[in-house]
Parts: C-alpha cells; structure tokens; sequence
C-alpha cells in the first residue's frame, strides 16, 4: 500500500464510493445511493468504488456484508479495483490524527462518560444546550499519553463553516454549535467522520452522492478537511425515500432490504428503473434501458423532496419487463429464485415445459412468485383429491362428466383447435355453459380456478398428463 497521502492530488477523472457499514442488510434507501453514485461514474467514464465502513468492530455483523455484496451484484452493480476496508487501514487515520496533534488542531481528552454526562446534566439543569467542551482542549497532556484517551478535533470557537451541496444548495453552521468532534475511539480505532474523510482524499473521490440525513455529518467532515488543508470533493445530498405514507421508510411499510425483493421475485432490472425513478425528474418512462439512464442522469435532476415508495408500481414495472423479456433469460431467472428462496429445483422436463409455457404465464405475472404460481399445473404431482373450497363444483357427479370427457379426448389430435371443438360439443351435448365446463376442466387439471388458459395448459401438459389428471379425480 502506497504512503498516507498528506496533501491533495489532482483530480482529474471522477471517481464516485458507495460506503455502507458492515451492521445491516443493503436497504433501498442504501441501493439507490449506490445506483447514483456508480450511473455517475459511468457517465463519465469514471470509477466507481466500494469502502465497507467497519472501524467500529463491534457493530461488524459478516451476514450483512454478504448480503451487501449480494445485494449489489444481483442490481448490476459492479466496483471498480478491490474492495476498500477501513479496518485495514487504521494506521493510515492515526498518522492522520499525529499530524493533527502535533499542529495543535487536536487534543487527547482524558475526560470519563461519567464526567462527560455530568457535564451535560449540569447544563440541561440550566436550560443551555448540552455541548461538552473538554478540560483538556488547552490542557498539556504528554504525562498522561498512555491512560485511556479519545482524541478530539479542535473546533473553531468562532465563525461559520459552509457547505456548497449540488442538491441542497448552500448550508450553513455556525462553528459555536459544533462540539470537539472525535477522532480516535478510546481503542485507538478511527471514526466515522476521520475514517471518511482520509479515504475520501486518498482515493481521490471527486463526488460523494449519499443521503440528506449524512448533512450533519458533512459539515463535521469540512471541519477536517479545513485543518488539514485538503480539498473536499463535491457533495450531493438526496433526500430519503419514504413510504406511502410520507413517513421514514421501515419495516412496517413493508420490505426494506434489496434481499426481501430478491425473495419476493422482483427482477433486478425493474427495482433498479424503479430507483432511478424515486426522485430523479427523469419522466416515468418504465422500460428505459440502463445506458439511456446513465446518459440523461444529470444531479440537478435530483429534487429536494423525498420519494414515496410504492410496491404496487414497482410491481408494475416488473410485469412490463418480464413481458419483454426473451424466455431463455426468464427461465434462467426462474431458476436463480427458486434456488434463492431454497424450494425444489426444476428437473429439465420441468424446465422445458416451463419454457413452453412462458409466453402465456408471464402475460399474467408481475414478478417471479406469481410467475411460479402461474407455472404450478407443470409442477404439481397430484391434484386428484378434491380441495374443500371446490367440493361443491366439483362434486360427484362433475368429476364423472370430466371423466366421460377425457374417454373423448383420448380419440382427438392434440392441437388446440380440436381439443376446443371436442370441450364446446361435449359441453352443448350435457346442457352445459362452455365457461362451467371450463372451470371444471381449470380445478381438475391444477387443483384451483386461477391459472391461465386451459388450452395452453392442455398443449403444454400434453395428453397423457391431462387425461391421468381427469380419470384420477376423486372427493
């Protein structure tokens, strides 16, 4: 690893970082900055890299960080060079903060969390608002340099520090406001704030995209980079994605974690256009393709308001494309859910008959659960008991005339044509509306009245199949 930068470079290509820490699954809200921050890069022909924020070791949680990964990959999101560790670079952060020490911008403080809440006590007693200034911010500490210590930033007393957002615009805080930020944990580990600022400059990021609610954090980080004398890179704050209701996404909304989408059978195209559409004045074209997003993406298009989240739409989106999609691919994709979500693998009859039957399923599904719901008459090994909900339409004497239908079944080619002139006979011959025959004919060949055609299930199955299905049935 090449030395600790000490001064900024030129930068001259863009280089974007999404930087998750390793304490929870890769949320939307987490995805859609990713998304931003890699179409920017691409854009440009640029870079797009992956920093795993895990200096507090802790909070570390190796699930999260798979699904992270997972969760990027299965979006189409792919790093440039190798992923970045902060917990492999703390040497780097603690020259960083010698350096800060030696130049009097900052201190170690020896101050307990007792004394620290004490502090704070006493002033919200008062009425004053609860800012701890340390004891030690003046103090020559050299004799104590080996107790347990956090070292803080010297924050100006005076003054303002100002932010120049490509979202937001100009924010402001006044540095009487701002409390001696740490540094360095009492562990010797670097913080957020540190940690993200030297890496920032050290890789050379040229933008940062990530979410409004990192505002505070960016004014600390400009408090940093002042004292070092480096550049900060162009920041642009998104506002977060809500749910329908207008209130801060969770759970209750519903899924929140890419890996919930990835088990409900949502395709990774369709979340990532739905994405781009949360808060990007981009029209609600629902089928663009990538390249035309990353073309038109632009970061004044980005609106300050946040995003309502709508599973209905995103559903939507899905069924457009799975319509769209060449049936090779969707079976493939079939294929990956199933494994994903841990249910039986398709055996390759299955999987054939399965193709066959793609280009009337997928009309009537919005995403890879319904798709394999619509797929069941293949899969299904016995419908030959009659479930309660239909006992009463498929009761003694229907199952018999579903029987008596398959013995003139068995004589007919099996072409759609036939089999429909061989139902609609037998049906006026037994005094029957074609559309009770059908449903009938739907419960005895897949156990349930939603399915899609019975011919194309009928072609698809082929003979055999269905008439074993007809001449098993039984209450």
């Amino acid at each position: 690893m090449k030395n600790q930068k000490m001064t900024n470079s030129i930068k001259t290509r863009t280089i974007t970082r999404f930087a998750p820490s390793p304490t929870g699954y890769l949320h939307l809200g987490g995805a859609r900055t990713a998304l931003f921050n890699w179409i920017f890069a691409k854009k440009f022909n640029g870079k797009f890299l992956l920093r795993i924020e895990d200096t507090d070791k802790s909070r570390l949680n190796k699930k999260a960080l798979s699904a992270i990964f997972e969760g990027l990959k299965w979006l189409g999101i792919n790093w440039d060079d190798d992923v970045i560790y902060q917990s492999n670079r703390n040497k780097e952060y603690r020259a960083v903060v010698e350096k800060l020490i030696k130049e009097g911008k900052a201190y170690r403080c020896y101050s307990t969390k007792e004394e620290i809440d004490a502090y704070k006590n006493k002033l919200l007693k008062l009425g004053k608002t609860t800012k701890f200034v340390s004891p030690w911010r003046e103090k020559s500490a050299d004799y104590k340099k080996n107790d347990i210590h956090v070292v803080r930033l010297k924050v100006p007393e005076t003054g303002r520090i100002k932010i120049k957002d490509y979202v937001q615009g100009d924010v402001t805080w006044n540095c009487k406001d701002l409390d001696d930020l740490i540094l360095l944990r009492s562990d010797g580990s670097a913080t957020y704030n540190l940690a993200a600022v030297v890496d920032d400059n050290y890789f050379d990021i040229t933008d940062v995209i990530r979410g409004d609610d990192h505002l505070t954090n960016t004014a600390r980080q400009k408090l940093i980079y002042c004292a070092l004398n480096w550049k900060p890179p162009k920041f642009s704050h998104i506002p977060l994605i809500h749910g329908f209701d207008g209130k801060k996404m969770s759970k209750r909304h519903g899924a929140v974690s890419v890996n919930s989408y990835i088990e409900q059978g949502i395709k990774s195209s369709a979340l990532v256009r739905y994405l781009c559409q949360l808060g990007l004045d981009t029209g609600n074209d629902d089928l663009r393709q990538i390249n035309d997003i990353i073309n038109d993406f632009e970061i004044k298009k980005i609106v300050k308001s946040p995003a309502r989240f709508d599973s209905i739409k995103l559903n939507d989106i899905c069924g457009k494309i799975l319509r769209k999609t060449d049936d090779k691919e969707l079976l493939e994709e079939l294929i990956y859910f199933l494994e994903y979500n841990k249910m039986p693998n398709l055996t390759t009859k299955q999987q054939l008959s399965v193709k066959d039957s793609l280009p009337f399923i997928k009309i009537r599904s919005k995403n890879f659960q319904e798709l394999y719901e619509q797929a069941k008459f293949i899969l299904i090994k016995d419908v030959s008991k009659v479930s309660d909900e239909y006992k009463d339409l498929l009761n003694e004497d229907n199952i018999e005339l579903i029987k008596s239908l398959s013995k003139l079944l068995k004589n007919i080619k099996w072409k759609k044509e036939d089999i429909n002139n061989t139902i609609k006979s037998f049906s006026l011959k037994h005094n029957k509306e074609f559309k009770d025959m059908a449903k009938l004919i739907r419960i005895a060949i897949v156990g349930t009245s939603n399915s899609p055609g019975i011919y194309d299930m009928m072609i698809v199955l082929g003979k055999t199949e269905v008439i074993r299905r007809f001449t098993s049935l039984e209450i």
